[in-house]
């Protein structure tokens, strides 16, 4: 850990898990991605002992005199452990937080200190400082192993004076070069900062109008959502004509929507996942971050006999849950959302013997879980 604080003038649990050799760097760069979610997975070694070497650095940080800060949770799942509690610890970021006589045996060195004006000047993007305080660097400690992700980090900025003429490729940069730099060199806080330029730059350069299936992620709502612009990610998703059709739009409208708490338009958006793409819906739902609607899921994946995703906001509402009126021409023609639209005209009365007898009939299995609710 004391090589890391010398190093990147900070204490991140997932780099100490590399250095110590408990993930292999194309493991980690699978999860900074996105594409493996949860880094307990891959860990060399057993998980607890991993903990346990954690929970040693976060009480020799607290002897150095540094503090924690903790990392938001990010929507799109990705984890470094399951447990919450594990989570956090595996989440918090420690920094020097006032001078100490052990802490300043890190912090204080001609290195540290141009690397220390490195990150304040890539935050700033001031191109100027950063390559001066590069260069310091490099006379403090030539052979150090940061130089090569600074370097690059100062070109990039070079890229923010132009337009970005080729989103396609400048996404791929950013994902694949710019941001795992990024994070490497300034920590999960400050990396997501120093992306947040490029990240508004490319939006400004797609038309929200335009959307390609075969590269849902070069839509508008896709780079806003790395922002967490959620209202912004609703004005994109909706700027698609035929956003309805389109499951990873329907899937952002819904995140965002409930993630800036306009909980009608995410429940709708949900509503219309579940109806019009039952795998994608799925996918979404096992991966939700809202409270109510996992504790909501988990009780119908139990359902005995099971019933179809199409069948869950029906079912929603046969167990009283609210959900926003969706206009008649917004429902698809399909006996799932039929079955939602009568079970709301049945709770309204609930002894209306047609109504029953339809639901006996088409849906004898939502009508039957109904039943034996005692109603």
């Amino acid at each position: 850990m004391d090589r890391l604080l010398a190093r990147d003038q900070s204490y991140r649990p997932v780099a100490l898990l590399k250095l110590i050799g408990r993930v292999e760097a194309a493991d980690l760069s699978r999860w900074e991605s996105g594409d493996l979610k949860c880094l307990e997975d891959v860990l060399y070694g057993n998980p607890e002992a991993c903990l346990e070497e954690l929970r040693l650095a976060a009480a020799w940080a607290g002897k150095l005199g540094l503090q924690a800060e903790a990392e938001p949770a990010e929507s799109s799942g990705r984890r470094v452990f399951r447990s919450g509690t594990t989570e956090q610890l595996a989440r918090s970021t420690w920094r020097r937080a006032a001078p100490s006589a052990q802490g300043d045996l890190f912090f204080d060195t001609g290195f540290a200190q141009a690397r220390s004006a490195l990150n304040q000047a890539l935050l700033a993007a001031d191109r100027n400082r950063a390559e001066q305080a590069l260069a310091d660097m490099s006379r403090a400690d030539p052979g150090n192993d940061v130089q090569a992700d600074g370097e690059r980090l100062i070109e990039a900025l070079a890229w923010l004076e132009g337009a970005f003429d080729d989103p396609s490729a400048r996404l791929a940069l950013l994902e694949e070069d710019i941001q795992p730099r990024a994070r490497r060199l300034l920590g999960e806080r400050d990396g997501r900062r120093f992306m947040g330029r490029f990240w508004s730059r490319l939006a400004e350069s797609l038309n929200p109008a335009e959307y390609d299936p075969a590269q849902p992620q070069l839509h508008r709502s896709a780079v806003l959502a790395r922002l967490q612009d959620w209202a912004g990610v609703v004005d994109a998703v909706k700027a698609f004509d035929a956003y309805l059709q389109q499951p990873e739009l329907l899937a952002r409208l819904a995140e965002a929507a409930l993630a800036m708490g306009d909980r009608e338009q995410g429940l709708a958006a949900v509503c219309q996942l579940c109806w019009r793409h039952g795998k994608a819906a799925e996918t979404w739902l096992d991966a939700a971050q809202d409270d109510e609607l996992v504790r909501r899921i988990e009780i119908f994946w139990d359902l005995d006999p099971p019933l179809d995703i199409a069948l869950f906001p029906a079912w929603l509402v046969s167990v009283a849950y609210a959900l926003p009126d969706i206009p008649p021409g917004e429902c698809p023609d399909t006996p799932a959302a039929e079955a939602w639209t009568r079970f709301r005209s049945l709770r309204a009365d609930p002894a209306d013997l047609e109504l029953r007898e339809w639901f006996q009939r088409e849906q004898p299995e939502l009508f039957g879980h109904w039943l034996a609710t005692g109603r």
